[in-house]
């Protein structure tokens, strides 16, 4: 109970005693001169006692309820902090599973490319002699051999482009080391020194993210060789 509460209930009560009249009682509590029951005051005051003691009790009550409701609440808003932290970081932990097994899956397929374009090479050098008159046969088995390489390779590419695998424009432009590994030298004096002449082995990007360097050889200057 407020201090304004209280105030307003002596003030009452005090009122009350004033106007109260001890001629108007006898001294055995029997009947005032209006005919109404006499006022014990000390029963009043053991009541308001008790009541005072009662609302104190519901007061305490009502704190530790809410206290124990806040403690609630506080745990259950830690456990929610908990748990999206951990979700969070089991996503994570998946996304990043998941793109390891994607990573060494097109690594896998690069060098099957890289297997495949090798045997497209071999099969481009090849120019049928006079000698494949005499084997018609054979050389139509060669032609449809080698338009199957060239279908399966340009499906493969097509699939690494979808997955934006594209790759590294090595030959013509400076060595950069963040793409690229120099695994020899040549001596091209109408090259620039450092220019890339030659790949080996094509490096490849996913997005931004660097994929297989490339292996190249290097352009040097006579006089550095």
């Amino acid at each position: 109970m407020d201090t304004d509460a209280k105030e307003r209930l002596i003030e009452e009560f005090r009122a009350c005693l004033e106007d109260w009249d001890d001629a108007d009682a006898d001294g055995n509590g029997s009947e005032d001169k209006g005919g109404g029951p006499e006022v014990n005051l000390a029963l009043l005051f053991a009541e308001l006692s008790v009541l005072r003691n009662e609302v104190r009790v519901e007061a305490r009550q009502f704190k530790t309820a809410l206290g124990d409701m806040r403690t609630l609440t506080e745990m259950l808003t830690e456990q929610n902090l908990r748990l999206s932290r951990d979700l969070e970081r089991a996503r994570e932990a998946a996304g990043s599973a998941q793109r390891q097994t994607e990573r060494r899956l097109l690594l896998d397929m690069l060098d099957v490319r890289d297997r495949i374009g090798a045997a497209m090479g071999v099969f481009s050098a090849y120019r049928p002699g006079w000698l494949s008159r005499l084997a018609p046969t054979e050389t139509r088995l060669a032609q449809g051999l080698g338009d199957g390489i060239a279908l399966t390779l340009g499906r493969l590419d097509d699939v690494l482009t979808e997955r934006r695998v594209r790759p590294i424009e090595a030959v013509g432009g400076r060595l950069d080391p963040n793409t690229m590994r120099a695994i020899g030298t040549n001596v091209d004096e109408t090259r620039a020194p450092g220019e890339v002449l030659s790949e080996v082995r094509r490096g490849y990007m996913r997005d931004d993210e660097l994929l297989r360097l490339a292996e190249v050889i290097v352009n040097k200057r006579e006089s550095e060789a």
